[in-house]
């Protein structure tokens, strides 16, 4: 586990379909990382157009999300009590700015949790840039899409399932139109 002093809490809200959401998560653990946050488990979006109503944990396995990336960031399944609005902390919302870099985050972002502890994210869709990024923060990027966010045992099992109907039927091509 690597060994630091977090600089605050960053709670989001993930927005887009499952792919952008995924996406935004492996930004969102880089920036926690880049800031030295504590990182608590994604909300994803349930209003959008597909209006899904399935949490993280119904979709992503949290045990193996927060152990498999504990040696970077500290990841908690839920905002402590004592930040909650029923405690009556006000927490800071804001969206941050898309397409954005690390000196963005370490600039403008990194001294609201000097002040508020708490920020809510509450749009994540491409709030990270792609390019001119530390290689570190692209690995972790990486980690986080390939070895972090991994299915719940349940849809492991249901796509291995259709995957071997798919299979028994003969070769076939699997497409994602937009």
């Amino acid at each position: 586990m690597r060994n630091y002093t977090s600089n605050g809490v960053l709670l989001v809200l993930c927005n887009g379909g499952l792919n952008q959401m995924r996406s935004a998560i492996c930004d969102m653990v880089a920036v926690a990382r880049l800031l030295n946050l504590t990182l608590v488990v994604p909300e994803l979006d349930k209003t959008s157009f597909w209006a899904d109503p399935s949490g993280f944990e119904d979709i992503f396995d949290v045990r193996h999300f927060i152990d498999s990336l504990r040696d970077e960031v500290r990841i908690f399944r839920r905002l402590p009590k004592r930040y909650s609005t029923k405690s009556g902390y006000q927490m800071f919302q804001m969206p941050p700015v898309s397409w954005s870099d690390d000196n963005y985050y370490l600039n403008q972002i990194l001294p609201l949790f000097s002040k508020h502890k708490v920020v809510h994210f509450n749009r994540t869709d491409t709030r990270l840039a792609n390019n001119g990024l530390p290689l570190s923060l692209q690995r972790l990027r990486c980690r986080v899409n390939f070895q972090g966010l991994k299915f719940t045992p349940q849809l492991e099992v249901l796509g291995s399932k259709l995957v071997r109907m798919l299979q028994q039927r003969g070769p076939f091509v699997a497409l994602h139109l937009r």
